[in-house]
Parts: C-alpha cells; structure tokens; sequence
C-alpha cells in the first residue's frame, strides 16, 4: 500500500477577510508615498531614516516611518509589483499576525542593520527589503509545508524563482541591497521558525490517499495527518 500526499494547508481556499488586509497595505504604501512626497505635515523632515536620525538622536520610529516613503511614484509602484501578490498569499493562509504584522516589524529590524552600514547623512527610503522578506517568507513556507514532490525539485523551484524575482538585470548606485539581502535571509528564519512552531498544526492538515499495489484493486482510503 502507498501513501500518496494530495492535500495539505496551501490546497485549501485562501481566507476571504485576506483581500481587506491586503488593500489596507497597499493603500498605507501608496498614502505615505504621497504624504512624503508631497512633503505633508514636514514629512520629508519625518518620515526617512538615517544613521544620525536613529543612533544618535535616537528617533528609532524611523525604522518604520521609512517603509512608506517613497523618492516617486515609480519607486512604491515597482515594489507593489510583488508586494501586492505576497501580501495576499501570506495574510490569506498565515494569518494577519505573520503579515503584514510580523512583515512590517521584520521592515524595520532590517533598516536597523542595513543604516550600521551606511554613511551617516544618507536617507534609507522605501519597502523594498519587506518585499524580499515577504517572498523569502512565502517560499520557505511553500517549500516546508507543500511535500508533494520530493525535496530536491522543490529546492531547484525556490532557487529558480529567487533569482527570476530577486535578482536584478542592473545594479544601481542608489538601491540599497544589502536591505535585500538581508530582508530575504531573515524572511528565510522568519518562516522557518514559524513553520516548527505550527508544524503540528500544518501536519494535521495534509490529506493521504491510500493505493494498494495491486492496480486491479479499486478500494482506495484517505487519512487526515
């Protein structure tokens, strides 16, 4: 008798309530970029982060502040390419809690190590290494949770898709990667740590179906594990 996986916690419907979520993300992105670039209420003095800002007048609520502003439209528009589809895949089968909670508290650490970094008068802006902790986030969870094929072809998917999604065609001076690279690493334990932490719960949802060997048998069963 095999025992052949056909379901497990990302076959099932993602949660309705996750479009909600994902729009009220969405549109903090897009009014923070407009409040910054507009210059509303001081914002282009408030809002961005620095070394100076956060270590040594300590205003360490620019780590987060910083995340919604953008240098232009185009700047918050080419991170809402994949913001958009991981926010939603997250909120709907991981909950409110790990996105766009845990996300946007992991934005900020990630400014934290990146602004050690860099020279002292020079602004982090954006929410870009959010975006790399979010797909980081969603294919480590993908690769753990979904064992319908064997480990080997799955890991070849997650590194095929990082470099067609993460990888850029040309560096740019004023693109901050080391916030890339270090959102997607810490997206990588983020959702390791999650995934051990609830790995019972995501057990239980894995659905077997049962095959005898002998093909002229038709009897088949199920099991939930």
């Amino acid at each position: 008798m095999e025992a052949i996986l056909k379901e497990n916690w990302l076959t099932r419907k993602p949660r309705k309530n996750a479009i909600y979520t994902t729009t009220f993300s969405v549109l903090l992105l897009l009014l923070g970029t407009l409040v910054y670039v507009n210059d509303l209420f001081q914002a282009e003095v408030l809002m961005p982060a620095s070394y100076v800002n956060v270590f040594n007048q300590h205003q360490v609520w620019r780590l987060w502040t910083t995340l919604f502003a953008h240098g232009d439209l185009h700047h918050v528009l080419s991170n809402l390419i994949l913001f958009l589809p991981f926010a939603y895949y997250l909120s709907s089968y991981f909950g409110f809690f790990f996105f766009p909670i845990a996300g946007f508290f992991a934005g900020g650490l990630i400014n934290f190590v990146v602004l050690l970094t860099m020279p002292k008068d020079v602004y982090l802006i954006g929410v870009s290494g959010v975006v790399h902790w979010m797909g980081a986030a969603w294919m480590t969870l993908a690769f753990l949770i979904d064992r319908r094929e064997s480990w080997g072809r799955r890991l070849l998917k997650v590194l095929g898709v990082s470099l067609i999604l993460f990888i850029p065609d040309t560096f740019k001076p004023e693109v901050s990667y080391l916030s890339h690279l270090i959102g997607y690493g810490l997206g990588v334990l983020c959702a390791a740590i999650y995934y051990f932490l609830l790995a019972q719960k995501f057990s239980a949802a894995e659905v077997f179906e049962f095959e005898l060997d002998d093909p002229t048998t038709p009897a088949t069963d199920s099991e939930h594990r």
